[in-house]
Order: structure tokens, then C-alpha cells, then sequence
């Protein structure tokens, strides 16, 4: 199994560091928040990573090279991470896939075991869903009594977002050839000049016409995306202690 890392955006609401640093280098706890994914994989016995890069990306490369510990790191680059959405960046690396991954985004701090609970789960194609964290930018999430999920999205309505189970970690797993069908719909969203799309849309809209993708739902994970200077702050101060404490990052 490989790893796919979404690495290239801007971090645009990330105002006073984003200028000089993609998300991924920010520091939290005396190490760039990349280096706390490349862990998890480690942890989870996954040696095989491919970091889609973009802004900043010489940074990127010259701080973890082609080799972290254990775990093989290759790039893909792309060039238009200004102007395009993630499932652009995520198509890129349709070629250089061999079958199942596990699909991360770059701004993400939390527990090495969301991926245990992601490889165990027992699908093929899944996404973990973390409790509503009340941000403002949710993505909703709701399914079926078969845990299937049947409604994903920011702007849904309201009704759906009372019943939703939780929103979106950032953190998914899918197969070989569920990946073809996500990419041929990109591909023709590509074609019919939507380029902005963003990945989990592309991979609920062809669950609906296809094969159901699974919710893992883990509502006591400790777990944090950081968007915004305030997220920033609070994965400092708040949650990185909280994982420090949990003894699973060495040297963490």
C-alpha cells in the first residue's frame, strides 16, 4: 500500500507564515507538520509515500529528500496549485499508483492511529469522519444505517446537517479500481473546464453512480485541521500538547 499526501496548496488564510512556508513546514512542537504524517505512516508500517507538491516545493523537497526513516518519498509537482483545486493535485498521481492508498492533506494534526482505524476498518474505500468540530467549514457527512455514505458537502441543507455524523478528517483509504472511476470524473470535469474541484466531491459523486464509499467514524480522536493563524495557534497550544501527552510521536 502507498501513501498520497496532498502538499501543494497555498495556505492563503494563513497570513503572517505563508508567505515563505507551505502548511506542511509549519512548526508544531519543534517540527514541521509533515514530519507528523510521515510518523503515522511509519508507525503503520506503510513505506511508500508521494507528496503532491506545489507552492514552495524546492522546501519541501530539501527538507525530507527521497527518504524519511524507513518510508520512500517520491514528488509530483504540480505547477498550477494557484489556480486549481485538490482533486487536480490528486489526479496527478493517477500514473504512479499501483493499487490501494491512503490518501492524506498536509495540514492535518492527529493521533498515528486514525490510519490503524482506517487499514482495519474492513473496506476497501473509506473516509474517516471525526465529531463536528463546530468550525464553520465542516464537511458534512451522513450515511446510511449500512455506514455508506450518502451526503457529503459543505453548503447542504440544513436538514442533512442536523443528521450528519460528523465531517471529514482528511484521512481516507481506496482501492485500485474505484481510483479509475475517480479519475476518469475528474478527467472529464477537467475537460469541461472545472478545474477547482476538491477531491472528496469528485470521490462522493462517482460513489453515487458506482460503489458505495464508507464512513469510519472516530469521535474521540484527537485530531485538527489548520486553515487559519487562530487554527495554527490552537495546534500549538492546544491539541499538540494533547497528543505530546499521549506518548506516540518518539521524541514528539
Amino acid at each position: 500500500m502507498q501513501a498520497v499526501i496532498l502538499s501543494a496548496g497555498i495556505g492563503a488564510r494563513l497570513s503572517t507564515e505563508k508567505t515563505s512556508l507551505p502548511k506542511g513546514l509549519l512548526e508544531i512542537g519543534g517540527r514541521p507538520l509533515l514530519e507528523y504524517s510521515l510518523e503515522a505512516l511509519i508507525q503503520n508500517e506503510i513505506k511508500d509515500v508521494i507528496l503532491v507538491v506545489g507552492f514552495q516545493h524546492e522546501k519541501i523537497k530539501n527538507k525530507f529528500g527521497s527518504r524519511y526513516r524507513d518510508l520512500k518519498i517520491d514528488y509530483v509537482f504540480n505547477e498550477n496549485y494557484a489556480t486549481c483545486g485538490s482533486m487536480y493535485s490528486f489526479a496527478m498521481v493517477q500514473d504512479v499508483i499501483e493499487d490501494e492508498i491512503v490518501l492524506l492533506e498536509s495540514d492535518l494534526l492527529y493521533e498515528p492511529r486514525a490510519l490503524n482505524l482506517l487499514l482495519n476498518a474492513g473496506y476497501k474505500n473509506c473516509i474517516l469522519v471525526t465529531a463536528l468540530s463546530g468550525s464553520g467549514d465542516e464537511v458534512y457527512i451522513c450515511t446510511n444505517d449500512r455506514q455508506e455514505i450518502t451526503v457529503l458537502g459543505k453548503q447542504i441543507h440544513h436538514t442533512h446537517k442536523k443528521n450528519a455524523i460528523g465531517e471529514l478528517a482528511g484521512l481516507s483509504r481506496f482501492e485500485g479500481n474505484f481510483l479509475k472511476l475517480v479519475f476518469r470524473k475528474s478527467q472529464k470535469n477537467i475537460v469541461d473546464g472545472q478545474f477547482n474541484y476538491h477531491y472528496e466531491e469528485c470521490v462522493f459523486e462517482t460513489s453515487m453512480s458506482t460503489e458505495p464509499v464508507y464512513a469510519v467514524f472516530a469521535d474521540d480522536l484527537v485530531w485538527f485541521e489548520i486553515d487559519t493563524e487562530k487554527d495554527l495557534k490552537k495546534a500549538r497550544e492546544q491539541i499538540y500538547p494533547k497528543i505530546k501527552r499521549l506518548g506516540v510521536f518518539k521524541n514528539g
